[in-house]
């Protein structure tokens, strides 16, 4: 078992940070109504006369959320929010007393507390506890004991108890994000390293990792490939997309050209996307910012067989080849369509930062 690594406190803020993105991220995909998230105490479901199927996604977007929310308010967690508290009261860059405010906040989220009655006679005291039921008797793990409370109580019940505390302790949570975001506390760095990060699909292949020529490269598996091997790929390419890539090549020379030749640009794009491209210079910019720009010679026909996909790989200095599936990092990528028999470019996507 690997043990956890010992942090400094600023690591911790950022951790939180780190994980409050994420959290914002999953929670947006399961979003609250209005109604819930402005309800009140008196009716803190303001679900009165909805379809079940309603109530049913706000109990999933409710659950979502008590999963989440859960190292935020453990003690075993590195990011409990009552330990983040104590570093940001000693940290300068923090408002003390809207840290403080957040403390007591945190304490009694609601200023009442619950009591569920079970059918036998026995109860469960508190919104903690009712939480701790749900998220470890089904939700994350299978408590046979807390499973059995669950069958005990509807989960409509569970919610109309439980989603206004959940929602308040959110509020919490976003709000000690909000005065790390003034305290200029930042994110988690990226780990960095003088390779790309590469995800293989199928490692019963063995393929070997032999990629030299191009080291950015050497966490391919693949080799690097000599002169009559790229002469044989070149000629197995399909028609269409051996000229998609010569498209792609010509368009990606005319953006390294200075001064930018505005009218052959113009002619090698479709005319639709020209409010796209403006004046070349953002395109000329990004291209030029890739070292060692190399197009990888599998090209794409997402959307049909008029639309072509061609990667762009920077740090290329020695073509290489693979035969096992792989998913790149740090790729771009040039988009085309088939106009009047044509290729032109429609438009370049950024990789994907996280």
């Amino acid at each position: 078992m690997n043990k956890a690594s010992k942090i400094d406190n600023a690591s911790l803020l950022s951790l939180f940070m780190f994980t409050v993105q994420e959290y914002d991220a999953i929670t947006a995909c399961v979003p609250l109504p209005t109604k819930i998230e402005c309800s009140s105490i008196s009716d803190p479901l303001g679900l009165r006369g909805s379809k079940i199927e309603d109530i049913e996604m706000v109990w999933t977007a409710i659950c979502v959320r008590m999963m989440l929310q859960r190292k935020y308010f453990s003690n075993s967690e590195r990011v409990q929010l009552k330990k983040l508290f104590d570093i940001a009261e000693t940290d300068s860059r923090f408002n003390t007393k809207a840290v403080g405010d957040l403390r007591k906040r945190l304490k009694q989220p609601l200023g009442r507390d619950i009591e569920l009655m079970l059918q036998n006679g026995n109860d469960v005291q508190g919104h903690f506890s009712n939480i701790e039921d749900i998220v470890y008797g089904s939700l994350l793990h299978a408590d046979y004991d807390r499973a059995m409370r669950l069958q005990a109580i509807p989960n409509h019940a569970r919610l109309h108890a439980l989603a206004p505390f959940v929602i308040s302790r959110e509020q919490i949570i976003f709000r000690f994000r909000d005065l790390c975001i003034s305290a200029e506390v930042p994110t988690l760095a990226r780990i960095d390293g003088d390779k790309a990060a590469v995800l293989n699909l199928d490692t019963s292949r063995g393929e070997a990792k032999e990629v030299i020529g191009s080291p950015y490269w050497s966490n391919v598996a693949g080799h690097d490939a000599d002169v009559p091997e790229v002469v044989d790929i070149i000629k197995a390419l399909p028609v269409d997309d051996a000229s998609a890539i010569l498209a792609a090549d010509s368009f990606i020379n005319l953006l390294l050209k200075k001064p930018l030749d505005i009218r052959s640009l113009t002619s090698a794009v479709c005319q639709d996307s020209l409010a796209y491209w403006g004046d070349f210079e953002d395109a000329s910019e990004m291209i030029r910012s890739i070292p060692q720009i190399g197009a990888a010679s599998k090209v794409a026909h997402e959307g049909g067989t008029d639309y072509a996909q061609v990667k762009l790989l920077p740090h290329v200095s020695n073509a290489w080849i693979t035969s096992t599936p792989q998913y790149l990092t740090n790729v771009y990528q040039l988009h085309l369509e088939k106009r009047r028999g044509e290729w032109k470019v429609c438009g370049i996507v950024r990789p994907c930062t996280n």
